[in-house]
């Protein structure tokens, strides 16, 4: 009996690590443009949606097709509602450019609705990955390792990127301080289109991960995650890039633990307790666990 509870308690472990790593890059791509620009873009789920949806229509075309596409879709989505909203209101107060992510966020999905209908579209994306294989006693879902791995792999790009290279010190530079770096002659406008390409990216990550898992897209696939995303970004400390993987890797953790844990009668009220926890947070640190002393704010 103590084995069996040892396999469950690590088969929970790597099922937890796996919703995190998932959670972190969304909440990464959500901090990297509200570091440059003050914006928690909660249309960031519909980069995912837009991702996901080209990887269901594509893969049973051609998997590195849809691949391609997933990624194109997103940057191009990424890019466009910059181009056509927020470049428009970039000097304006962050909670007037929140409520215009929830705008951009609204009529996406109505577009998707328009093209698609509102009914989840279904496909086996990635069907070698609903495979599983035993280490020990242990089964561990390959999806599962996938996820850890390609989260690891993508922040680890991103922080080289982010510490290494010039465009990625410019990125850094105008999230700690970007009236500082535009002082010192960094382009505002190359840094802020480069921050929405690569959550762009990152959204296509997640969408490919999650449409593995269910192999459905429906207009509001990428809500939930996104909004787990912005609850990590706050606990981490909104602007701090460390700070807001740390926090949604921990609220993505703290889901599936939850889901796992909890009696199946209180069960469906994990999501309330995912909120306690996150208030609990907030209460002790309330700029976030990562916050630095001073605000910061953007021209």
């Amino acid at each position: 009996e103590s084995v069996f509870r040892l396999m469950t308690i690590l088969q929970a472990l790597i099922d937890a690590t796996s919703a995190g790593a998932v959670y972190a890059l969304a909440a990464l791509g959500i901090g990297l443009v509200f570091g440059v620009m003050r914006l928690a873009n909660f249309a960031n789920g519909e980069l995912i949606t837009g991702a996901g949806y080209a990887l269901i229509l594509l893969w049973p075309v051609s998997w590195p097709l849809a691949i391609v596409a997933s990624i194109v879709v997103a940057v191009a989505l990424a890019l466009f509602m910059d181009a056509a909203v927020f470049r428009w209101i970039r000097s304006q107060p962050p909670a007037t450019l929140l409520i215009a992510s929830f705008g951009v966020s609204i009529l996406l999905q109505r577009v998707y609705d328009g093209i698609f209908g509102t009914n989840v579209l279904s496909a086996a994306v990635a069907p070698a990955l609903a495979s599983s294989f035993m280490i020990g006693g242990l089964r561990v879902n390959l999806i599962s390792v996938v996820s850890i791995v390609l989260g690891a792999v993508l922040l680890l790009g991103m922080h080289i990127f982010l510490t290494r290279t010039r465009m990625g010190l410019q990125v850094r530079a105008a999230s700690e301080d970007f009236r500082a770096a535009r002082v010192l002659g960094i382009r505002a406008g190359s840094v802020i289109a480069l921050t929405f390409a690569l959550s762009g990216v990152l959204a296509a990550a997640i969408a490919f991960v999650l449409t593995a898992q269910t192999g459905s897209v429906g207009p509001t696939f990428g809500v939930q995650v996104t909004l787990f995303a912005l609850i990590g970004s706050a606990i981490g400390g909104l602007g701090r890039l460390g700070g807001s993987v740390f926090g949604g890797f921990l609220v993505g953790f703290a889901v599936s633990m939850f889901t796992t844990w909890l009696p199946d009668w209180i069960n469906d009220f994990r999501i309330a307790f995912v909120y306690l926890l996150v208030a609990v947070v907030l209460v002790i640190a309330p700029n976030g666990l990562f916050a630095g002393r001073h605000s910061k704010e953007r021209t």
